[in-house]
């Protein structure tokens, strides 16, 4: 036993050095160790309207309605009432106009067969698949004779201004989190993309980052999607600040705030105004937000045996 044990010891530390995420990796092991990666779970009964229901479709249905209308069950009737009035009215206006101005026009850039082939190299090779049933993996073999067709429609695209209603659909996995099994609000939504949507997501990725960093529009303590930054980095500066001013002997405090359906509740409107103040603007303009204001058109698909899995 103390053999097998050292010999996973080093196996998990080896892992870990060669890994170019370690936190990621570390968690894996984790998750190996407490046998939660490898649970795969059924969703045979849920509660719904105080009914413990069987019926695969209803479940789904009702799993459906719930992912797209979680914002507005979260806010009172007034609330939505005033959100649905902001247009880009007089406080936005000014909020914005407070900013430094005025931001340059994202810069209008299409696409290459080599971009195209250097994305679908770097995309991760996984098992699951969008509702076109087409992996990662058959993206990567085929990419040599399918790059030129894409960079053709991508271009379109980019230079129409349209993104492509078939790739702004999902099939949504429902992921039990914590707490009652059968109450559908402890699970959360994972929406698993078509593998050519992936594409062009990360063809707009690079051109609203470039514009961002070149424009100097994100603040020094946003880690999170940027590359060189993580989680890693924002403990590592809070715990430094922490120390620095207990070491001066001054009174530290903090107020952590838990955002409940943070994603879901974004307000589009306000959203898409603000890209445009800064300089999203333009065919890519209107790309990113034919592409925001029907991203989550979801579809709860169940597998072929008619159970959802997760």
């Amino acid at each position: 036993m103390k053999v097998i044990k050292e010999a996973k010891i080093l196996h998990y530390n080896k892992q870990i050095l060669t890994s170019h995420n370690k936190t990621k990796t570390a968690w894996n092991i984790v998750k190996t160790e407490t046998g939660k990666k490898l649970r795969k779970e059924e969703v045979a009964s849920l509660k719904i309207n105080d009914e413990l229901m069987h019926n695969q479709q209803v479940i789904a249905n009702s799993f459906n309605d719930y992912f797209l209308n979680t914002a507005e069950k979260l806010m009172t009737a007034k609330q939505i009432d005033q959100l649905s009035q902001i247009k880009t009215g007089a406080p936005l206006r000014n909020k914005l106009q407070s900013c430094r101005q005025p931001y340059t026009n994202i810069k209008f850039r299409y696409t290459s067969t080599e971009e195209i082939e250097r994305i679908i190299k770097s995309l991760k090779t996984k098992k699951s698949q969008g509702y076109d049933e087409i992996p990662i993996k058959i993206l990567k073999w085929s990419a040599p004779f399918i790059s030129s067709p894409l960079t053709y429609i991508f271009n379109k695209s980019i230079e129409l201004g349209l993104f492509p209603s078939r790739l702004k659909y999902s099939t949504v996995r429902p992921i039990f989190k914590a707490g009652d099994k059968f109450n559908m609000s402890n699970f959360r939504p994972v929406s698993i993309l078509t593998s050519f949507s992936k594409i062009l997501e990360n063809i707009i990725y690079t051109r609203i980052y470039a514009h961002v960093v070149l424009n100097e529009i994100l603040a020094n303590e946003q880690y999170g999607f940027r590359s060189g930054l993580s989680t890693d980095n924002a403990s590592y500066t809070l715990i430094h600040e922490i120390l620095s001013a207990l070491n001066n002997k001054h009174t530290v405090g903090g107020i952590f705030c838990d955002l409940g359906k943070a994603f879901d509740c974004v307000n589009h409107r306000i959203l898409l105004a603000k890209l445009e103040h800064y300089g999203i603007r333009g065919s890519l303009g209107t790309l990113i937000k034919s592409y925001l204001m029907g991203r989550f058109q979801r579809v709860a698909i169940m597998d072929k045996t008619n159970n959802i899995n997760y």
